[in-house]
C-alpha cells in the first residue's frame, strides 16, 4: 500500500470514529511524529552546530565514550 493510499484510508477510518480518547491518542502519535521531522533552529543555533561539526571533523573537539559520559553524568547528579 502506498503512503498516499494509506493516508486516504486513515482519514476514512478516523472520520468514522467518535471515541474522543482514542482520537486524542492518535492525534498525540501523529503530532509527535510531525514534530520529530521539524527542527526550527535559529541561525545562531545552526552556526553553533556547524562549528561543532567542523571541530569534530578536524579532530579539534574532545569526544567521550558512552561509559565516560555516564560516569560524568552520575558525578554531576551526585553534587
Amino acid at each position: 500500500m502506498t503512503a498516499t493510499t494509506l493516508k486516504k484510508e486513515l482519514v476514512k477510518a478516523i472520520d468514522s470514529i467518535n471515541d474522543a480518547g482514542f482520537l486524542q491518542a492518535v492525534y498525540t502519535i501523529v503530532n509527535q511524529k510531525k514534530h520529530k521531522e521539524e527542527y526550527d533552529l535559529s541561525p545562531g543555533q545552526w552556526t553553533e552546530i556547524e562549528g561543532r561539526r567542523r571541530n569534530y571533523k578536524n579532530g579539534e573537539s574532545k569526544t567521550y565514550t558512552w561509559k565516560e559520559t555516564k560516569k560524568m553524568m552520575r558525578s554531576t547528579l551526585k553534587k
